[in-house]
């Protein structure tokens, strides 16, 4: 836990400790304090609206791109670090790594700029295993990064499949929709495409573990964006997809500019072959460190102000329109820019008097409760990540309302793992640099990046057992009235594993955690509500309000980071935008081959 200035306390709990910080780091950012309370901005001064991933993010990239700018961070909780949340808990002989929220990323696309960031920071990456397929019509956890094979093998021989190779093989005879629909479910444009079983047995799994969502609720134009152009374009997704290998992948302009950036950057050859095979990495301390690191860079900077339990109660335009007004309880204060990464409820609250309608539609959003587990037993789950329950699992098999369940000892190592006996040096040419400084995979597909000479493990124990996230909630919980208190949830976890996993061994220790609202729904229209928001943000804010978040264009830290990312480098060229101008573009070109980190030609 850090604390600094006014309050700041990280979001992670890890290890439970107080961190220093130099003597000049401290007394540089608490004399920011003063700066900007009551005075007028400078063209450098600039408002962050939220303390949690986004926000940071923001803040971060700021003082990259923007060196003479003056940051002040608003955070309405006590604490920085938003839904990452990672928290250590004592057991009998060490203590187990728990995350309330998000645990891995992936190394790909948007997960470039999580793992590129120049703050050190020890990373633990895991290559794909096998994926699990258990019974009652329990879907393994999906990960794009599983081989082909492997997904052929589990589509020729599982029962849960049925059909959905006849379906994939038959999708390009069908007819394309009409002209005149704008938008559909994710349930009605699969079953048009596929079928009805392939989204109630299937792709609602899928949603269930990225969204927490309802496949015949969910936006198929915003979360399948590629196969809905494929159909208009193309005439199916598979003749798409035929064509995306022939001639190359069709991306928005904006997406070439990212890949072509993320191409020229300066990789480190030791993580670039780390992350090379990896299906997913953390950090050492979990999520949450990236939070912790992000903040410790912040505050030593002494360009950024925090300003926590201070919650933003109104934005307006100044009088001239030359800079914004935030308003909280300390007073108003002016700034030239301001970046929110408010959800869209809390930026409407605090915009109310900027307009006589809402300054972003309704956006709903799902409350999820994940309760860890750690069991003394070893292996008490079958291998793989994990698996989501689909729509299709009946009632009696799933009362609890569960949304899936992570086999967290799959990504993080144990202490077998690091016994240099079980090691052994990958024999390729980009791994020459990292043989050199010492950089091992092992046996079980584990590698460690920027760690202590002897790598440490999450859970610090001598022989780890068991351990669990239990996924509930979501959009089945949308009419609940009341949520599950601790005990209750616990019991419903405990309920989940038993059944499915025929766990009935008493947890040793476990953590419950309610994240109100914490994933916003692309539903049906989601675009077209977008296009409003941006609209009524330029008009009423004239280019000083932009907004970051994981409302628009992605739900994951991944997703936020890329949101920050690109705010940032609109305002360092001078761009006038809001964050949401890049929404229903029709400037798109085609790259031969995109990798992340590796070559992306046009």
């Amino acid at each position: 836990m850090l604390r600094h200035g006014n309050g700041v306390k990280l979001a992670t709990g890890v290890r439970g400790r107080f961190l220093s910080l130099p003597v000049s780091a401290r007394t540089a950012a608490i004399g920011l304090r003063h700066f900007s309370n009551g005075h007028p901005s400078g063209q450098d001064n600039i408002a962050v609206i939220g303390g949690g991933i986004t926000g940071l993010a923001s803040a971060y990239y700021l003082t990259k791109e923007l060196p003479r700018a003056k940051i002040t961070i608003y955070e309405a909780s006590d604490r920085i670090g938003g839904w990452l949340s990672s928290k250590r808990v004592p057991v009998k002989d060490g203590t187990i790594l728990f995350e309330a929220g998000p645990r891995t990323l992936r190394p790909s696309g948007n997960g470039v700029l999580s793992a590129r960031h120049d703050i050190p920071t020890a990373l633990v990456t895991r290559r794909a295993k096998p994926i699990c397929i258990l019974p009652d019509h329990l879907v393994c956890m999906p990960h794009p990064s599983y081989g082909i094979a492997d997904n052929l093998w589990s589509l020729l021989t599982e029962p849960i499949f049925e059909k959905a190779l006849w379906s994939g093989f038959t999708e390009i005879f069908k007819d394309p929709r009409s002209e005149d629909v704008k938008d559909e479910s994710v349930g009605e444009f699969f079953s048009r495409r596929l079928s009805k079983p392939v989204v109630d047995r299937i792709l609602s799994a899928v949603l269930h573990g990225i969204y927490a969502g309802d496949a015949w609720q969910l936006s198929a134009k915003s979360l399948f964006t590629t196969a809905w152009r494929d159909e208009a374009n193309a005439g199916s997704i598979f003749a798409g997809m035929l064509k995306s290998r022939a001639d190359g992948v069709e991306v928005t302009k904006r997406e070439a500019e990212y890949l072509k950036e993320m191409k020229n950057f300066n990789w480190d050859p030791l993580l670039r072959a780390t992350l090379r095979d990896s299906t997913v990495f953390t950090f050492r301390d979990g999520l949450g460190m990236l939070v912790d690191r992000m903040t410790r860079y912040l505050v030593q900077d002494g360009r950024v102000e925090f300003k926590t339990s201070t919650p933003v109660e109104d934005i307006s335009l100044s009088e001239d329109r030359s800079s914004i007004c935030i308003t909280s309880k300390e007073g108003s204060a002016e700034y030239a820019h301001a970046i929110s990464s408010l959800s869209p409820g809390h930026l409407n609250l605090a915009s109310k008097n900027s307009g006589t309608t809402a300054l972003v539609p309704k956006i709903p959003s799902v409350t999820v409760m994940t309760v860890n587990l750690y069991y003394r037993t070893p292996d008490l789950n079958p291998p793989g990540f994990g698996y989501v329950i689909p729509l299709a699992t009946p009632f009696e098999n799933n009362p609890e309302r569960a949304l899936g369940v992570v086999f967290d000892t799959a990504y993080s190592p144990s202490a077998k793992d690091l016994d240099q006996n079980n090691w052994q040096i990958t024999n390729v040419d980009e791994l020459k640099e990292a043989r050199e400084n010492g950089q091992l995979i092992n046996v079980n597909d584990f590698a460690w990046y920027n760690m202590p000479e002897k790598p440490v493990i999450q859970d610090d124990v001598k022989e780890r057992g068991t351990k669990l996230t239990v996924m509930l909630g979501g959009h089945w919980w949308n009419d609940w009235p009341v949520y599950p208190d601790e005990q209750e949830g616990l019991a419903l976890a405990k309920g989940v594993v038993e059944r499915h996993l025929g766990i009935k061994e008493e947890p040793e220790v476990y953590s419950v955690n309610l994240q109100k609202d914490c994933i916003p729904q692309y539903t049906v229209g989601h675009e077209s509500r977008l296009k409003t928001a941006h609209s009524n943000i330029s008009q009423r804010f004239q280019g000083r309000l932009r907004v970051a978040g994981s409302w628009m264009n992605g739900v994951g830290v991944n997703d936020c980071l890329r949101s920050a990312y690109e705010v940032v480098k609109a305002l360092k060229t001078g761009r006038d935008g809001t964050g949401l101008e890049h929404v229903g573009t029709n400037e798109y070109v085609r790259l031969k081959a995109v990798k992340a980190g590796q070559k992306a030609e046009e």
